[in-house]
């Protein structure tokens, strides 16, 4: 899907792509609807391999690791020292090879991270600034609105961490205030629009529906949770 969509370019390279915001829609004919079937139960398929399997097999096997090896330690409940001491525990039962082996694979894991979470964060931005004003902000300027989000994070990130705010549990229950709160809101938007604006034959079924107002529940009550005990 990505092949079809432009990309945002280095704006030093001088290289303009052309990108589409508004997408595409298509006739609900025979033959379109057996194409967006055969389209969409490969979408499943490689979001349950993806985001399922191999993610909740990731997440189980960090925990794991997390619980043999600093699970009761004293000073690795808000700290980042977990990590540290993950990595020494494998030194010790191993190698001290290992344990370095530990680190370099987490600081990557880490990295890569953050590298998509800030260039996911900045193209949304970016496009959804163009999309609310196009007369005034052009599309064919988003690289560089893309590069300005970019660094507003990058240097909002240095003057938190200069400030003296690295308390990892503090920064993490503030991401999860606003991420129940953003999530909240998407999820309502995504089931309103897929239920009313999509042609019938595109809509979600009632199965699904249900799953996804159940997750729009959720992320309401979760919402209004962390936010009574972030400000309570």
């Amino acid at each position: 899907m990505g092949a079809f969509s432009g990309r945002i370019t280095n704006i030093l390279k001088g290289i303009k792509e052309n990108v589409a915001l508004e997408g595409t829609t298509f006739e609900t004919t025979k033959e379109n609807m057996l194409r967006f079937r055969t389209w969409w139960k490969r979408i499943n398929i490689e979001h349950g391999l993806v985001f399922w399997l191999t993610g909740a097999f990731t997440m189980l096997m960090l925990s794991l690791l997390a619980f043999t090896t600093v699970y009761g330690n004293p000073g690795v409940e808000t700290s980042i020292n977990f990590v540290i001491g993950e990595a020494t525990a494998i030194a010790q039962k191993t190698s001290p090879y290992f344990g370095r082996f530990f680190l370099v694979m987490v600081g990557i894991m880490l990295f890569r991270t953050q590298f998509s979470v800030y260039g996911s964060n900045s193209k949304i931005a970016a496009e959804n600034r163009v999309i609310m004003n196009q007369e005034k902000f052009k599309i064919g300027n988003i690289a560089k609105y893309f590069y300005v989000f970019l660094w507003a994070q990058l240097i909002a990130g240095m003057l938190i961490l200069a400030s003296g705010f690295t308390e990892p549990l503090a920064l993490v229950t503030l991401g999860a205030v606003l991420n129940a709160i953003s999530m909240f809101i998407y999820t309502g938007l995504v089931l309103w629009l897929n239920s009313t604006l999509l042609p019938k034959g595109t809509r979600p079924s009632p199965f699904r529906f249900v799953f996804v107002f159940l997750a729009f529940l959720f992320y309401g009550g979760f919402s209004v949770f962390t936010v009574f005990n972030f400000f309570g």
